[in-house]
């Protein structure tokens, strides 16, 4: 294989096709959970200090799930 566009043009149509992971959080301040688009590097019971609760402010979340809402299909 000498190029690699085939693989990015693949991998471009994956990421079309399915619908992009959420990651929700539980913040360890006041148990509020919300969700965000997923990032690489998430991984359940991981600890996140970057990012604010929308509720209290506090700065400490713990990943409680990662979903993969489900596609609609359109007839």
């Amino acid at each position: 294989m000498t190029s690699s566009e085939p693989a990015f043009v693949f991998g471009q149509r994956l990421r079309e096709k399915y619908p992009q992971p959420l990651t929700f959080l539980k913040c360890l301040s006041c148990g509020t959970e919300n969700s965000r688009p997923f990032k690489e590097g998430d991984y359940i019971f991981g600890m996140v200090d970057s990012e604010k609760c929308p509720k209290c402010g506090g700065t400490s979340s713990k990943i409680v799930n990662i979903y993969v809402p489900e596609k609609k299909e359109t007839r």
